[in-house]
C-alpha cells in the first residue's frame, strides 16, 4: 500500500503528527510511505492562473508542492493532518488543499467525474483541536474537507480528534485516536 502523509502542523511533535505516525506504523508491513512536512518545504499558494484547466493538466508552479501533489495523486491512502488554528486548518495544510485544484478537470463544475485522479483512493483527514468544547470547530471543518476530497473520488475517513491540553490526557487521546482510525480504516 502506498501512503502519502502530509503533515500540516508547524510543530514537528504536534498531536496530529504523532497520531499519523502511529497510524502508519499500525498499518503493518508492505506499506510504502512518502512523508511531507509542509512547514519545512518551499511551497506557494495557488496563483489562480487557470493553466491547469487549459494549457496543462498539472499545476505549473515548480516548487516543492509538485512532489507532494504527485505522491498524493499516486497513493492508495492519503493522510492529511493539521491542528485547528483560529477555526480552520493551518495555512500550510490549506496551501496543499488549494493546490489540489489542479486535480480537477477543466469542465469539473458540470462533469459528474470531475477529478483527474483514479478512483478508489482512501483519505484520512486527521485534524486536531484542544478547545475544551470538543466539537467547537471540528464538525464544520471536517464536513467541508471531507466533501472536498470526496469530490476527488476519495473514500474519506473523517476523524475529528479532540486532544486535551494536559500532557497525560493528550498522550492517552493520541493513542486512542490512532487505534480508532486503524479500526475504522478496515471498514472504509
Amino acid at each position: 500500500m502506498k501512503v502519502a502523509t502530509i503533515l500540516g502542523s508547524p510543530r514537528r511533535d504536534s498531536a496530529s503528527t504523532v497520531i499519523a505516525e502511529k497510524v502508519v506504523t499500525g498499518l503493518g508491513p508492505g506499506v510504502s510511505e512518502k512523508k511531507f512536512v509542509l512547514n519545512e518545504m518551499n511551497v506557494r499558494g495557488c496563483q489562480g492562473c487557470g493553466s491547469c484547466k487549459g494549457k496543462t493538466e498539472t499545476c505549473v508552479l515548480t516548487d516543492d508542492m509538485i512532489k507532494v501533489l504527485g505522491a498524493a495523486a499516486d497513493c492508495d491512502l492519503l493522510i492529511l493532518t493539521s491542528p485547528i488554528y483560529i477555526g480552520e486548518i493551518t495555512g500550510q495544510a490549506k496551501l496543499f488543499v488549494d493546490r489540489t485544484y489542479s486535480w480537477f478537470k477543466p469542465d469539473f463544475i458540470l462533469n459528474a467525474h470531475a477529478s483527474r485522479l483514479a478512483p478508489g483512493k482512501k483519505a484520512i483527514l486527521l485534524f486536531t483541536q484542544g478547545n475544551p468544547e470538543k466539537d467547537f470547530y471540528l464538525k464544520t471543518v471536517h464536513a467541508n474537507y471531507a466533501a472536498y476530497f470526496g469530490n476527488h473520488g476519495f473514500k474519506v475517513l473523517d476523524h475529528p480528534a479532540h486532544v486535551p491540553a494536559d500532557p497525560k490526557g493528550a498522550a492517552e487521546a493520541v493513542g486512542a485516536h490512532a487505534r480508532d482510525i486503524l479500526d475504522r480504516l478496515v471498514t472504509l
